[in-house]
Formats: structure tokens, sequence, C-alpha cells
């Protein structure tokens, strides 16, 4: 009798081993096409794509990574967004009206002979910005690109601080954020013209 209920359910069982099967083929399948972005996600210079964000009050827009987290408003009254790494990566924009229109190159003296100068690694300026390197604390890097539009009256930073042992990995996705990085004049500010 057991035999019998065995050779009649035998057609069930191979039905059952062959969707079994595909299953099991369709999901490794689906694995081998998720896996690669997931990959690139985890070096931070090539992000599977970028989201824009534009500052409301000044017009400011960053491009940052889609795989980071946009924190909201930080202490500052800049906005926020973290690494999804979980390495303490952080990337910070603050825009603000300047009317004493300091500039880059007086604001860059103070940094050079200010207290915390000697956390200073490098410092590079132009007529209309400058660039920040400095390690706020062992083990980590803080690069900060600080762009004066309007006649120095509108001031535009972005800061990243990253592991001072990825390096590499962060320079280059900096190369792309630096790049992208777009400064502008919104509705609520009250310098509504750059003229």
């Amino acid at each position: 009798m057991f035999s019998s209920l065995q050779r009649c359910f035998r057609p069930v069982f191979r039905l059952c081993r062959a969707l079994h099967t595909i299953a099991w083929v369709i999901l490794v399948g689906l694995c081998l096409l998720i896996s690669p972005p997931l990959l690139l996600a985890k070096d931070p210079s090539t992000p599977l794509s970028w989201r824009a964000f534009q500052e409301p009050k000044y017009g400011a827009v960053l491009y940052y990574p889609a795989n980071w987290f946009h924190e909201g408003v930080a202490k500052n009254g800049g906005f926020e967004f973290a690494s999804s790494r979980g390495d303490g990566a952080v990337l910070f924009l603050k825009t603000s009206l300047d009317p004493l229109r300091t500039g880059a190159a007086a604001t860059v003296q103070k940094l050079k002979s200010g207290t915390g100068a000697h956390r200073i690694k490098d410092i590079q300026s132009g007529e209309t910005w400058y660039e920040l390197r400095l390690a706020p604390r062992p083990g980590l890097m803080q690069v900060t690109r600080v762009l004066f539009t309007c006649k120095e009256r509108i001031v535009s930073a972005v800061t990243l601080i990253y592991p001072a042992e990825q390096a590499e990995a962060y320079e280059a996705m900096l190369k792309k954020l630096k790049k992208r990085f777009s400064v502008g004049v919104g509705t609520e500010t009250p310098v509504r013209s750059c003229s």
C-alpha cells in the first residue's frame, strides 16, 4: 500500500523538486544582479548615484552620494549628511550671509594666525574661495571648501570629515563633490541680486 502511494505521488514530488530548483535559480540570479551595485556602494568614491540637495534659503546645491543619509539641520544651522558605511564620515553644508564682506583673503589670514592654526595641514585659496585641510582629532581628516559669491556677501561652505585611514577613497569622492557643488541666491535672501 505504501509503495502504491509513492507511485501515485511521485509526479507531484518531481514537480515540487523542479519548482524548488527553479526558485533557487531565480534567487541566485537576483542576488547576482543586485550584488555588484551593493559592492560598489561600499566604496565612497563610486556611489551608485548622486542626489541633489538645495539649501532653501540661499539656493546652494550640493550633490551627495545616494547611499548617504540626510540627517537634517546640524547644530551650526547647516545641513548634515552621514555615511551609510558606519565609519563616522559626515558631510556638512552651510550657507550664510556675511554683511561685513570679509572675503577669502582676510579669512585665510585669520585662520593662519588664530587659535587652532596648529591643526591646519594645508590651506589653499583663490580670489573667491579657500580650501582648508586639518586634523580635528587623531584619526580624522577634515576638508572644508568655502566659496564667496555675490560680492563676498554670501558664504557657502562644504565640509567633509572622514577617517584618515580611508583618505584615498574619500579624496576621490571629494573631487566629485567639489566639481558638482554650486552656489546660488535663493528667494529668501536679503541679497536678491549679485550685481
